[in-house]
């Protein structure tokens, strides 16, 4: 009896311990290795976070972001295959299928902001989105405190997205919009605006695009850091696997910290695309030179 017991025991803690040890594999490292089809969309005219760069073999061009860093990594080692919907409707049109489940994946969002009500908000923040101030250089010490930007006037972009506390922090300063960002320095530099309002990377961006990179000083300090997040579809068959994948990758400190490279890289690549842009002649323009 002792003998069958010793022989017994031994293959009963096996069986034990391979069913428990299951329970510690992620269930999607069980699932068959098929192909998985995601769907992404985003912003489509807000470098850097989502542009296109023009391209002679494709007419609307060629999708970039820095968020694709990060997808076309999981897409490797997960067996994705990416098909970006970035083109296609408004952009609040392109939300509402991420919320239906049409597309699987948003490409950035703010926390507790409604234009993002019901899609599921992965933490933590792919990075940052620093709100700062864009002025002439011989008017930038104007500026100490949020009080002196106040008795001024502003101007912002209409298409630029914040979240919903920066746009109720706003209603305390005098702001006006404009269609585009010819129309924001044109604002600037006729006078007419005593500031510029934007996102630190698109303003830096838009500056270099017209020529003007080297005609505009920046704040020291930023008003707002708004955390940018990825979103995924609380709709899509493929949510908890593409939950757990991105959120463990944004995990890493070293991954965010190639996000946010990527970013910088998309900066300097502005400045040094625009090198011999002739800036526009703006009517009444005032001397800039320090």
């Amino acid at each position: 009896m002792k003998k069958i017991l010793s022989l017994f025991l031994p293959i009963m803690f096996s069986l034990v311990w391979a069913v428990t040890s299951r329970a510690f594999v992620n269930y999607e490292d069980l699932l068959p290795k098929k192909i998985i089809q995601v769907k992404l969309t985003g912003y489509d005219d807000y470098a850097p976070f989502g542009y296109f760069l023009p391209s002679k073999t494709n007419k609307t061009g060629t999708f970039a972001s820095p968020f694709k860093v990060m997808m076309q990594d999981l897409a490797e080692k997960n067996n994705m295959k990416l098909n970006y919907s970035v083109a296609d409707g408004s952009y609040p049109e392109r939300i509402q299928d991420v919320r239906q489940g049409d597309t699987d994946i948003l490409l950035g969002m703010y926390y507790d902001t409604k234009l993002f009500e019901g899609i599921e908000m992965l933490f933590p923040a792919a990075f940052m989105n620093p709100i700062t101030v864009f002025m002439l250089p011989n008017r930038i010490d104007e500026v100490k405190t949020t009080d002196d930007l106040k008795k001024l006037k502003g101007v912002r972009i209409q298409k630029e997205i914040f979240s919903d506390f920066v746009e109720e922090q706003l209603k305390d300063y005098n702001l006006i919009t404009v269609a585009d960002s010819y129309g924001l320095f044109e604002q600037l530099f006729t006078q007419k605006a005593d500031y510029i309002l934007a996102s630190q990377y698109y303003g830096l961006i838009e500056a270099s695009k017209l020529g003007l990179r080297n005609q505009i000083s920046v704040a020291k300090q930023t008003l707002w850091q708004i955390p940018m997040f990825v979103g995924v579809s609380k709709l899509s068959r493929n949510r908890k696997l593409l939950e757990q994948k991105i959120a463990r990758w944004l995990d890493s400190e070293e991954n965010r910290k190639l996000l946010q490279q990527e970013i910088i890289n998309i900066v300097d690549d502005a400045e040094i695309n625009a090198q011999g842009i002739v800036p526009p002649n703006f009517d009444n323009k005032p001397n800039v030179e320090q």
